[in-house]
């Protein structure tokens, strides 16, 4: 049970260093001494001996100074803490009964029952194996065959020569490290030379696992008189362990016939550890049902844990047997091979583990940061960012396991001796519990006082959560529910004890421990709950139909058998599109995200076009498609929380409910349950959504085309005509460096390929889909294998289905899988009756007073944390507003810093953390309420790649337009003109700096529309404008006003809606562009004019101030000028209440007139802001490296920072 390797090292490092300090000589010394006996008795093995070279299993000296093993890849060592006695123990028990294979005669030559069912066996002398080892005589002295099964260390060996006159000696030692570390430890010289003198042949046979046992056996009898061998195993090792069990059971004759099966037992309740004690198996006792402490165990659970009580009140162990040794403690033993659970004592070997975890607790660490850039505008991680850097210069400390441990996760019940320990040295409040194998929980119930343990977590009002048999699986979920119901925050303090060791769980639970520790980070923060809940409310209210409840009964078995090509964007979609283009009619093809494009550049318009990302990126992703009139072709499918913007983009729209969202369970609230289907798999990509959607309406043939989630070539990441790549087939931007693609898994049609994290856990989901489906799914792409997804070439694919047959189906799903709510028109008023916004700004106000009030201590924080979390809860209770489902997922979060204050040894310092965490907070919760307030108006505005997004929607604008302007910059306003919109669609015509005439801005008829661009210094200019746009026989137009002091004039006479564009002083010459690229100076320069009054919407039809965003290369270096940009601004703007943020650029104007125009010409949808939001981080975008590339080279010949205004 003790293997961790820290256990077994001195606790003071100058102690272990002089340890390996005489380990390191005696090292040097036996090596040299080994080479020279190999040399002389085996020289065979000498390059072995001679060339050392160890990968993860090492030499060490434990802290008695003796040798022992380490695999340095987990940390575990091969022996226990006396690895000598140890090994000494098992060679006596050996020697006590010597298991001997007789190869003729009839001492073995019947098969036993060797593959009986021992389930049903509760007594230990009842066993076949306790039998069949008590049937063995001693081990003699004079020995004609022996064979050994694993060498380790060697101690057995001088054992078994020393006390033995062994004729042929053989070796079996599969690991190759462990005989090189026995050549360092062992000494071989004396050990070889003992041989040699006493007349034994040894059969050294290294990196064998005995799998060929038969055949050296029957090899050595032809050469020497054998009757038989007797067997000695060493260490667990899977080979090792069948050899035993097949000698054991079977005769020699049956197993020279039928040969040894060695197939691998994967049950991992029957795991053993490389290396188990000995135990004086005759001398232990079965267990007694009746004895006083296993009832009283019982009576606790049949009244806390009514359901383990009915399990275990007349439970048989399956794989493993409780006894009591002669000490009277409880250890098991396993039925098939009395291999030990624990050692000889088992309670001190427990308590000696739980020594080493209270002096050295593991606390993993909670990731909670976003490194991205998509959504780093939101203000929960502009929150978290804050509330990082405040926790930056400050260390934390785990130090020893607190008198009050506030959580804990155990992985392993085992004996149960270390709960009694903890229970009787700590105040534990909150205990989660995870035993795989129900035998060992069995066992606890004869081994420790659980009665007192729950009596005394019950009187306490603390909390013990029991998972008994899950392998791993459904753990993280299991935990998961667990701390939603008492705060996912906790796991900020919890702590994590694993008591036993088992490989068959390590990569589970290690799973289950990273996504443990991404809980909160990949949370329902608020940002996302906002838009989901704005999304979705917004898309009800329009009619968009919902899947209904158990849609698989709906469809007939014909219908459900209609083939479904499920389309993603991975690099082998490129292989895929003929077959697919083929096949479309009688299959549903169904396109997945970025797939879109390659499918458009090919001619295939899919029957269904699928996202799942809440955010406006997708509105950007698919509008780069281009033709609007190809998607007014396709139906969209996906959740609830889709974004209205591109849900406009298609023909119609068939929705979801995603299961777990806020924006579910709130319109489920009001909806009611069992009315329309959740999806329980539908993340975190496209495809989870689409299989477990279609899954979920009954159809079971499902084929995966360009579904890779993962690639060979870094490069081709995605399909080469998709919008990753541009028309010259190159990525339009690094995906690699953005994305940590080193993960490698096992490949569909090859051995493995690269991965991303996100595509590993969308494969595992996929999987889990599958799973819990009868589906024929046949994975086509040439990416990540799927299990439960047979892999089928594209070549091989065969539909026998009639042509056209898919889109009957289609029209059957669209009508009756699908409905919308009833009174759909009424949505919002129905939605904001039950959750009505007085109460979230009633609530909201309660929140921000708690948080205002004074702490002045660690105790007050943490019952600062337990109110904010009763506060949310009750507004829960009462459903009257969205309180809850807003700031879950961003309170839990603050709780989680705030708990780190328990861990900062200053009291001081961690009370300045607090109070400037609190203040950040606090803020935080004010921008948050004016968004809730506002839900309607609070859709996502996240972009990507919007640059093009941006030409496509400015192409569309064909009207033809004239625009005045005195900016003098005709031949930058031409350019850009072409280059954004369509040909000849925009004339410009330049009128006098210092005069206007009403002739000069009126148009002829070969123009629809016109718009002017004016630079004014002063008042009067404003008005010799303004006289002569209001005499002309226009009816119809917006001007943008531009001048250093612009929002000091009056326009308001205009008849027509206006822009004062508010900005800093230019930049000008090669010297300032040269500033710009140092990061000394702004990007602002008078050939910016244009850009503003072509791209910042000249559409509009109300009055507003706009204010273009300034580049800047490095912020820091800009405070001054931006301060100063700043103080304008807010001069400019206290006329208003509220803003729109449109990403390059800020538009404040009158509530009314901002909530009718969040979207602009160029697709960009804006963000709505209080006035009071408004930072010198608003004002600003960072200048990246390509636009500073052209600007230098632009600058280089003369072309920018010009001046053009006189």
């Amino acid at each position: 049970m003790l293997k961790d390797i820290r256990i077994h090292l001195a606790s003071e490092d100058s102690v272990q260093e002089e340890l390996e300090q005489a380990l390191s000589k005696h090292i040097v010394t036996n090596h040299r001494n080994s080479i020279l006996a190999f040399a002389r008795h085996i020289p065979s093995l000498l390059p072995q001996v001679k060339k050392v070279s160890t990968e993860n299993i090492s030499l060490f000296a434990n802290k008695s100074g003796e040798f022992n093993l380490v695999d340095y890849a987990t940390g575990r060592t091969v022996y226990g803490i006396h690895p000598q006695s140890e090994i000494h123990s098992q060679y006596q028990a050996i020697k006590q009964h010597a298991p001997f294979i007789a190869l003729n005669g009839n001492n073995n030559d019947r098969t036993d029952n060797a593959e009986s069912d021992v389930t049903t066996v509760s007594e230990v002398k009842d066993l076949p194996s306790y039998k069949k080892l008590m049937s063995y005589s001693p081990l003699p002295v004079d020995i004609n065959v022996m064979v050994v099964m694993g060498l380790g260390l060697g101690y057995h060996i001088e054992a078994l020569v020393k006390h033995h006159n062994i004729r042929h000696l053989v070796i079996y030692e599969p690991e190759l490290q462990y005989f090189q570390c026995s050549v360092l430890a062992l000494n071989w010289q004396r050990l070889l030379q003992s041989m040699e003198s006493k007349g034994t042949r040894v059969y050294l046979l290294i990196e064998k696992d005995g799998r060929d046992i038969i055949e050296n056996i029957n090899e050595l009898s032809e050469h020497f008189d054998i009757e038989g061998f007797y067997f000695y195993k060493h260490y667990n090792h899977g080979i090792f362990d069948r050899l035993n069990f097949s000698l054991k059971h079977h005769s020699w004759s049956y197993l020279a016939k039928n040969g040894i099966s060695l197939v691998k037992d994967t049950n991992p309740n029957l795991f053993l550890p490389v290396w188990t004690e000995s135990i004086q198996i005759e001398n232990v006792q079965s267990v007694n049902k009746s004895a006083p402490l296993f009832q009283n165990n019982l009576s606790a659970f049949k009244e806390y844990f009514p359901e383990i009580y009915a399990e275990f009140v007349e439970y048989t162990p399956s794989d493993w047997l409780p006894i009591t040794n002669e000490n009277g403690e409880v250890n098991l033993v396993q039925k098939k091979s009395l291999s030990p659970f624990g050692g000889r004592s088992p309670q001190h070997d427990a308590a000696e583990s739980f020594k080493h975890f209270k002096d050295f607790p593991q606390k993993d660490s909670l990731i909670l940061g976003y490194k991205g850039e998509k959504l780093k505008h939101y203000k929960h991680y502009q929150f978290v960012k804050e509330a990082e850097s405040l926790l930056s210069d400050i260390s934390e400390e785990v130090g020893q396991l607190p008198e009050t441990v506030k959580s804990l996760i155990m992985f392993g019940v085992g004996l149960g001796y270390q709960i009694e320990t903890l229970y009787q040295e700590k105040n534990v409040e909150k205990l989660f519990l995870c035993e795989p194998n129900r035998d060992f929980f069995y066992a606890s119930l004869y081994a420790i006082d659980w009665h007192g343990i729950l009596t005394k977590a019950d009187s306490e009002n603390c909390r013990i959560y029991i998972n008994i048999g899950d392998d791993g699986s459904n753990l993280f979920r299991d935990l998961l529910d667990q701390f939603y119901s008492v705060g996912p925050y906790l796991l900020a303090s919890t702590y994590f004890y694993q008591s036993y060791h088992n490989s068959h769980l390590v990569e589970s639970l290690a799973q289950t421990r990273e996504q443990l520790q991404i809980v909160i980070s990949m949370g329902e923060y608020f940002d996302h709950a906002l838009f989901g809940v704005s999304h979705t409310v917004e898309a009800l209210s329009r009619g968009y139909p919902l899947l209904t409840r158990d849609p698989d009964e709906i469809l007939n078995l014909d219908q459900k058998e209609t083939p479904v090509f499920i389309v993603g964007n991975g690099p082998s979609l490129d292989t895929c599109i003929e077959e697919i283009k083929q096949c479309q009619g009688r299959a549903i093809v169904i396109s997945c995200g970025t797939a879109l494009m390659p499918l458009y550049k090919n001619g295939i318009t899919p029957d269904f076009h699928a996202e799942i990302e809440q955010n406006r990126s997708t509105f950007d992703w698919v509008s780069r498609v281009g033709d609007f009139d190809y998607l007014k072709q396709i139906s969209l499918i996906s959740c609830n929380g889709i974004h209205p913007d591109t849900c406009h983009l298609f023909k119609d729209v068939f929705l979801s409910f995603k299961a777990g969202e806020s924006s579910t369970s709130a319109a489920v609230n009001l909806l009611g349950s069992g009315i329309f289907e959740e999806l329980e798999y539908a993340f975190p990509t496209v495809s989870n959504f689409v299989l477990n959607l279609f899954t979920k309406m009954g159809f079971n043939q499902i084929y995966l085309f360009g579904i890779d989630l993962g690639f060979q070539d870094a490069k081709k990441h995605h399909s080469t005509q998709s919008g990753y790549f541009g028309d010259d087939g190159n990525e339009i931007y690094n995906y690699s460096e953005k994305n940590n693609t080193s993960f490698v898994v096992p490949g569909n049609f090859q051995e493995t390929v690269f991965t991303k994290h996100e595509f590993k856990v969308s494969k595992d989901v996929l999987e889990q889909t599958l799973s819990n489906q009868s589906v024929y799914c046949f994975n086509c792409s040439n990416g990540a294998k799927i299990n439960g997804a047979l892999p089928l070439k594209v070549d091989d694919v065969l539909l026998v289905n009639a042509e056209g047959s898919a889109l009957n189906v289609i029209d059957v799903v669209k009508e009756r899988l699908f409905t919308p709510i009833a009174d759909h028109h009424y949505f919002f008023s129905t939605f904001f009756a039950k959750f009505r916004q007085e109460a979230l700004s009633a609530e909201f106000d309660q929140l921000i007073d708690l948080i205002n009030e004074p702490i002045d201590s660690v105790e007050s924080i943490s019952e600062l944390i337990d109110k904010q979390k009763g506060l949310i809860f009750e507004s829960y209770g009462k459903g009257a507003s969205l309180l809850f489902y807003l700031l879950f997922g961003s309170v839990n979060y603050c709780n989680v810093m705030l708990s780190k204050c328990e861990f900062i040894k200053n009291e001081k310092a961690s009370l300045d953390y607090a109070k400037a965490l609190l203040k950040q907070w606090s803020d935080f919760l004010e921008r948050a309420k004016f968004s809730g307030l506002n839900l309607r108006f609070s859709m996502d505005n996240a972009a990507s790649l919007e640059g093009d997004r941006q030409r496509k929607y400015l192409k569309l604008f064909n009207k033809k337009m004239l625009y005045v302007t005195n900016l003098n910059q005709d031949v930058v306003f031409n350019r850009l003109a072409d280059r954004i919109y369509a040909q000849n669609v925009i004339d410009i015509k330049n009128v006098d700096v210092k005069s206007v005439e009403v002739n000069d801005i009126d148009y002829s008829s070969q123009y629809t529309e016109v718009r002017f661009a004016f630079w004014v210094k002063s008042q009067q200019q404003v008005d010799v404008f303004t006289t002569a746009l209001n005499e002309s026989q226009i009816s119809q137009s917006h001007v943008f006003w531009f001048g250093s002091d612009v929002s000091t004039l009056d326009v308001t006479a205009l008849r027509f809606p206006s822009s004062v564009v508010v900005h800093p002083e230019f930049v000008y010459g090669s010297e300032g562009v040269a500033h710009i690229a140092e990061g000394n100076a702004p990007f602002w320069i008078e050939e910016r004019l244009p850009h503003v009054a072509l791209k910042f919407d000249f559409t509009v039809n109300y009055s507003r101030t706009l204010v273009p965003k300034i580049g800047v290369r490095y912020q820091e270096e800009n405070e001054g000028i931006l301060s100063a940009f700043y103080d304008k601004v807010i001069n400019a703007t206290k006329a208003y209440t509220s803003f729109l943020d449109f990403g390059h650029y800020l538009v404040f104007g009158a509530d009314e007139d901002l909530k009718a125009n969040m979207v602009d010409m160029a697709g960009n949808r804006g963000c709505f802001y209080r006035i009071s939001d408004l930072s010198i981080n608003l004002l600003s975008t960072e200048i990246n490296d390509d636009l500073m590339e052209s600007l230098k080279q632009a600058s280089s010949v003369g072309k920018v920072g010009q001046r053009y205004l006189t």
